[in-house]
């Protein structure tokens, strides 16, 4: 008997990850409301620029990690086989939005404020926010690769915040990255690890 995920229609992937984003978004409003944190988020164009330019330099590290970690291309081409497979090119939008709005908000918007509001800080704050996320991201034992990734992803969206005091600057990365992530995948430009 397989231990392997075994794969998701399309309905399935649309609706587990738009119940995911509602629910971390429900953990992150209680979590402000109940916590009275203040999160970092304000419109601001040139947090719009900032989070593109991360995003696509989280990008090429990505590309980078794909190209040059075995392990690692292994883990995030089953982790996309699984995801992004089964999904239409017009899923691609919420593909970035739903995961890109919800997860930032939890990890770096709430989680991350509270920590550094915390005796571990902002430096604990980032490591650990960071963390969690890769541990998001782990799928099944086999991925860890992948999980490890995210987390180091997580800590350069949390120094992103950190850096930037915006909240939208992140946001704007993470989706971006999901996108190009899926487009490319879907174009067949990242080959599949056998």
């Amino acid at each position: 008997m397989s231990a392997e995920i075994q794969p998701c229609t399309r309905q399935q992937i649309l609706m587990g990850m738009s119940l995911t984003s509602l629910l971390l978004a429900l953990i992150a409003g209680l979590w402000i409301w109940l916590g009275s944190l203040s999160v970092p988020f304000r419109w601001d164009p040139l947090a719009l620029a900032w989070g593109a330019a991360l995003g696509l330099g989280v990008a090429l590290l990505s590309g980078g990690a794909y190209w040059l970690w075995p392990a690692y291309r292994r883990a995030a081409s089953s982790y996309l086989h699984l995801v992004a497979d089964p999904l239409q090119w017009r899923d691609i939008f919420w593909v970035g939005v739903l995961p890109g709005w919800s997860e930032e908000w939890l990890f770096r918007g709430v989680l991350m404020a509270a920590l550094a509001a915390s005796p571990l800080g902002w430096t604990g704050g980032i490591l650990l926010s960071g963390f969690l996320f890769g541990v998001l991201h782990w799928l099944e034992w086999q991925g860890w690769p992948y999980a490890l990734w995210a987390s180091a992803v997580g800590i350069l969206l949390g120094m992103g915040v950190w850096l930037s005091g915006n909240l939208l600057v992140t946001i704007v990365a993470h989706t971006l990255v999901n996108w190009i992530g899926v487009c490319l995948w879907k174009c067949s430009a990242l080959p599949a690890e056998s």
